[in-house]
């Protein structure tokens, strides 16, 4: 067999093995947590107060809404969608995702800038972010959502439209400190979503592929030469 035909050879089982570790180890987006209405819809015109210090509010307010994964398994964070719109300042914002440190936001897990928020009483656009640090979102464990201005900027995070409420957070200081909010009613709008953590079998077939690549270069090579 000569060095080129083993390289083929080799090349065709990577991809084969790359092909096949999605398949074995995800099986698209699940959802976590959802509290959109019907075509991702929700109250355009009201919101929770985000803002800085030095914004036309005059005071520093940060809102954190808190989801649990309750899926009954392990997932990987894929991607978050989020209703916020801009009143003044800087057209945009960052997006924290939180641990659970004890009832309130604990370690920041993933940020993201989002920037050209839509206005306002715009409806009802949505903004998406994708997660892509690998976060994996344990079943049973609690985590925090929270969208922070900046110094100069005002924003809102619009309430949803199908009654749902749950806990959260406050901080006065940009997150230093956090307070307990029992129930926002409503809470902002958002969704979570997930994927499969990809299984151990997904993983073996990987190695072995890799393996066996490794093994068949270095047989060409010692045969070339």
């Amino acid at each position: 067999m000569s060095r080129l035909t083993r390289v083929l050879l080799c090349t065709t089982a990577l991809m084969l093995a790359w092909v096949a570790l999605p398949l074995t180890g995800k099986a698209g987006n699940i959802t976590v947590y959802s509290n959109f209405g019907a075509g991702n819809t929700y109250d355009p015109a009201n919101g929770w107060t985000e803002s800085g210090a030095g914004s036309f509010t005059g005071f520093n307010s940060l809102q954190a809404m808190a989801f649990t994964n309750a899926t009954g398994q392990n997932l990987v964070l894929s991607q978050i969608d989020i209703a916020d719109s801009f009143v003044a300042g800087n057209n945009s914002m960052t997006l924290n995702l939180y641990a659970d440190g004890g009832g309130v936001p604990g370690a920041v897990l993933e940020s993201w800038t989002v920037n050209n928020l839509p206005g306002l009483g715009t409806c009802c656009p949505i903004e998406t972010v994708f997660g892509t640090a690998g976060v994996v979102l344990q079943n049973g464990a609690t985590y925090f959502l929270a969208p922070a201005s900046d110094s100069v900027t005002w924003e809102a995070w619009n309430w949803n439209i199908i009654g749902a409420a749950g806990p959260g957070a406050v901080s006065a200081d940009g997150g230093a400190t956090w307070t307990v909010t029992s129930s926002y009613s409503p809470n902002s709008a958002f969704d979570v979503l997930g994927t499969t953590v990809p299984e151990p079998s997904a993983l073996l077939l990987m190695g072995t592929a890799l393996v066996g690549i490794l093994a068949g270069l270095h047989l060409g090579l010692r045969h070339t030469n």
